[in-house]
């Protein structure tokens, strides 16, 4: 419990809502960046949620954060909670600061311009305002949009957390509209990684108006979000493209290594031994280390793919018949095929296991 939850609260930017989180998850969001925890009521006993409320304060206090309880300003005091955040309709406000005290927070969920005037003239410390998106937390909610995000960022003269739906890959333009602090369930609850989903979170609501700044930010929101929904690589599962990957790799060194023993010449010149072993050697190496699953050798594949398709489209731009035209458009489109298909087995080799 802070001292002066008020101060707090003017630095807040991150606002986790969860029903329930066990330590280690919640250590990990807290860690990322979270400000502020409220513990939601869920039609629990009271002994359940002192008892939680008991468990989630320690972390909080750890790490500085705020913790609140969702429409239960009776337990606040016992609780040792920080405040109480009213999102259900009957909850005498006036009541609830008697109950509370006067030195803990009290909050209030918004969702139109009329209730973000009224909250001014009622005896609360900040709002919410939203469902900015749909949101199965609050499934008949009608989202608000980013309008009254903007709304609330001219008018507003208490501090205010958008809240729902907002994502890693979406917090940016919540930011833009005009908010300075926000409010998840599902983006730290239900990410594979926690802190790095608060951490991305907090970096997209507090980062500056640059645009190469906030394009960072956001392009790393995006691929953790995408990364997140991949399933790494069963035991020994090895998917086509790496296998088709591995064999073009060993065909183009057995291939150079047979033209070389039947005499080839390249240009009225024989090949020579030395470049051709590097080749062949180096082929061998991607092949056996695309078997073996290595991102490294993937990458390099990849990278030696587009090198090839970028050759054959210079090809093309010279070609002077029919057949100079079709091989150069059989390997730019197998080869832009491949890579394609590779980008995602490279996602699914690096990605962690849940």
């Amino acid at each position: 419990m802070h001292e002066n939850p008020r101060q707090r609260l003017e630095d807040a930017r991150l606002y986790l809502l969860c029903e329930t989180i066990d330590d280690e998850r919640l250590e990990a969001a807290l860690s990322g960046g979270v400000d502020m925890v409220e513990l939601l009521e869920d039609g629990r006993a009271d002994d359940e949620i002192l008892q939680q409320a008991a468990r989630v304060r320690i972390a909080c206090e750890r790490h500085g954060a705020l913790l609140l309880l969702a429409n239960r300003p009776d337990l606040v005091g016992p609780a040792g909670a920080d405040g109480v955040h009213v999102d259900r309709p009957g909850i005498d406000l006036e009541q609830a600061r008697q109950t509370i005290g006067p030195d803990k927070l009290l909050g209030l969920s918004t969702h139109d311009p009329d209730e973000i005037a009224a909250a001014a003239r009622l005896p609360l410390d900040y709002i919410s305002v939203g469902p900015v998106h749909a949101t199965p937390v609050r499934p008949h909610a009608t989202p608000v949009g980013h309008g009254l995000i903007t709304h609330a960022s001219r008018t507003s003269r208490l501090p205010f957390f958008a809240v729902g739906g907002i994502e890693p890959h979406n917090a940016g333009a919540v930011a833009a509209a005009g908010a300075q602090r926000i409010a998840v369930v599902r983006a730290i609850t239900e990410s594979p990684d926690p802190a790095r989903a608060a951490a991305i979170l907090r970096a997209e609501i507090t980062a500056p108006a640059d645009f190469l700044e906030r394009y960072r930010a956001r392009t790393e929101a995006q691929n953790a979000a995408l990364r997140a929904q991949l399933e790494p690589l069963a035991p020994g599962e090895r998917p086509w493209p790496l296998q088709a990957a591995a064999a073009v790799a060993a065909l183009a060194a057995l291939v150079n290594l047979i033209a070389y023993a039947a005499g080839a010449k390249l240009q009225g010149s024989r090949l020579s031994f030395t470049e051709l072993i590097v080749f062949a050697a180096v082929m061998l190496g991607l092949a056996v280390g695309m078997w073996r699953r290595a991102a490294t050798a993937v990458l390099l594949f990849m990278a030696l793919l587009a090198i090839i398709i970028v050759l054959f489209s210079l090809f093309l731009i010279e070609a002077s018949n029919a057949l100079g035209v079709i091989v150069p458009l059989l390997f730019i489109g197998g080869g832009g095929y491949l890579f394609w298909k590779l980008v995602r087995v490279l996602g699914r080799i690096q990605a962690p296991r849940h």
